[in-house]
């Protein structure tokens, strides 16, 4: 038997740069992950546990839990100074799972969807997966939003996906671009998406949610998700808030694709979205002292450069080698620390690499020792760093 996949499927293994994941050898640093290295807070693991006994291991509502959905919506109305209603919350297998639901709801062949990058590469994984056009949109230097490029390029497009604080630059974006995207966008039928699943963490900036903008109320997907808060990756749990008809064609082609969400998760998301701030509040000192550590000591290493990230838990830097990021992503692998090639993230991403610092200072600590033996390997520096 000759198998051939689909035309869509061909489209991405051609087009992307996501990796398909590796195990780390040895006693290989891993820095590449942007997964938590907190355990799950002990109150969202009693009550998952306690829902199981109740009975929720069963198919549930096929929407989502009604309860979880009004407490999404009671929290993005305190949020936003907007009402929000259950109507307007899609549930989904993780924040993953909502942009696949609403990409493949809203985007049709040939349709035109804007992507400023460098940016998380999922998002046109599925616009090429759906057969949209991806316009990419490269950020500006300090990594900021080039507004004027993106109102320019969206006229007519579909959706513009943005990613709020990024993956993997670790910026946030002012509420004055938002709200002038809102503007730029009036009379227009394009969709604005954000992604906001590092909101819990960002470091001295302020982060407008897009739901809170009213320029953007009547055309924007907020998407956010328990994995980066609550350091629940695995419970692969997400929602998304959207104007009513955009809810509810989200909410079908999840249910098309996944049936009833978890039942048992999204009883434990309720606890975790009403515990909220306390169930995280020391991850977020933590990464703070993590990001203060990486700003210090990788600003060091002869040859890189970077701007101090803002939110989530990345530093996005320029390796200063004459090589290819992957190249030197590679040869850093074989140097002990595992990272990520900003080319993955767009095109305006090649010349750099993604640190996570979702890891121990210790194992960061060793990470940035590594780097900077590999690079100076490579030409950028004959001496070895040490913290």
């Amino acid at each position: 038997m000759n198998f051939s996949c689909s035309t869509g499927l061909d489209r991405v293994r051609r087009t992307s740069k996501r990796p398909a994941g590796t195990v780390p050898s040895g006693d290989a640093v891993d820095l590449s992950m942007g997964e938590p290295d907190f355990s799950a807070p002990v109150a969202v693991v009693d009550a998952m546990r306690s829902a199981v006994q109740d009975g929720y291991s069963h198919y549930g509502d096929l929407n989502g839990d009604p309860e979880l959905r009004k407490e999404i919506a009671r929290q993005s109305t305190l949020r936003s100074n907007q009402k929000v209603v259950p109507a307007q919350v899609s549930i989904g297998h993780g924040a993953t799972g909502v942009l696949a639901s609403l990409v493949l709801a809203l985007v049709s062949p040939g349709d035109r969807v804007v992507i400023p990058e460098p940016t998380y590469s999922l998002y046109s994984d599925l616009v090429e997966m759906v057969g949209g056009q991806v316009i990419w949109v490269p950020l500006q230097s300090d990594l900021q939003l080039d507004v004027p490029a993106i109102l320019s390029a969206a006229r007519g497009a579909k959706l513009l996906i943005l990613c709020n604080p990024g993956n993997p630059t670790g910026a946030v974006f002012p509420q004055e671009d938002l709200r002038a995207i809102g503007k730029g966008l009036q009379g227009s039928e394009t969709v604005v998406v954000s992604d906001e699943a590092y909101s819990a963490f960002t470091y001295g900036a302020d982060l407008t949610s897009a739901i809170s903008v009213p320029e953007l109320t009547e055309r924007v997907v907020v998407v956010d998700t328990l994995s980066k808060s609550f350091a629940l990756t695995g419970f692969r749990l997400g929602w998304s808030i959207a104007p009513p008809a955009i809810a509810a064609a989200i909410s079908q082609v999840s249910r098309m694709i996944a049936g009833a969400p978890n039942a048992a998760v999204q009883r434990a998301a309720i606890v975790a979205l009403r515990q909220g701030h306390s169930l995280y509040s020391n991850m977020q000192d933590e990464y703070s002292r993590r990001r203060e550590f990486v700003v210090t000591h990788l600003s060091k290493v002869q040859g890189v450069s970077f701007e101090a990230p803002q939110g989530a838990f990345y530093a996005f830097f320029k390796h200063g080698v004459g090589a290819t990021s992957d190249e030197v992503r590679l040869h850093l692998a074989n140097a002990g620390v595992l990272l990520r090639s900003g080319s993955e993230y767009g095109a305006s991403g090649e010349g750099y690499l993604r640190m996570s610092f979702a890891a121990s200072l210790g194992e960061i600590a060793k990470g940035i020792d590594r780097i900077a033996l590999g690079l100076g390997q490579m030409g950028v520096d004959d001496r070895p760093h040490s913290i």
